[in-house]
């Protein structure tokens, strides 16, 4: 009994207050655990993702991969049709992480007054639909503002 104790001390140890498994046999109990200590010994929790499991991705860029400096003849045709249906004084549309798919968009235009934020995303989604439909997976960012807005910012 006093062994049986002793392995289920251990185990809590190398875990912390919450053992990660739960079972009838404190034996296999303790062995996981500590099998998983010292895979964790070899391979630290950084590597993995978070224990809430939550997984992310972080995409590194340069300059010289930034694709805000490159042009695309997608990105292109998007600022064009924005330009057209919204007749906005400004746009920018920007491959957000240089593979053509997500997009951060920026638009100043007079067509924005009196409209909700919601309702400006509406309004520049209504004229790239069709790229969204296949060619674009996401716009990551948008910036809806009216001229009378940005003067009042500067």
């Amino acid at each position: 009994m006093a062994a049986k104790a002793l392995l289920n001390a251990a185990a809590l140890r190398l875990v912390g207050s919450r053992p990660f498994l739960r079972g009838t046999a404190s034996m296999m109990t303790a062995t996981a655990t500590f099998n998983r200590s010292l895979f964790r010994a070899k391979f630290p929790l950084s590597c993995f993702a978070s224990p809430v499991r939550r997984s992310f991705c972080i995409r590194a860029t340069t300059e010289s991969d930034n694709s805000a400096s490159m042009e695309s003849p997608l990105m292109e045709s998007m600022e064009k049709k924005i330009k057209e249906h919204l007749s906005a004084e400004s746009v920018v549309v920007k491959d957000a992480y240089g593979d053509g798919r997500h997009v951060s968009i920026v638009v100043i235009s007079s067509v924005f007054e009196g409209q909700s934020a919601v309702n400006r995303q509406r309004m520049v989604y209504k004229a790239i639909w069709e790229e969204l439909q296949d060619r674009v997976h996401a716009v990551d960012q948008m910036t809806t503002k009216t001229p009378s807005e940005v003067a009042s910012k500067s």
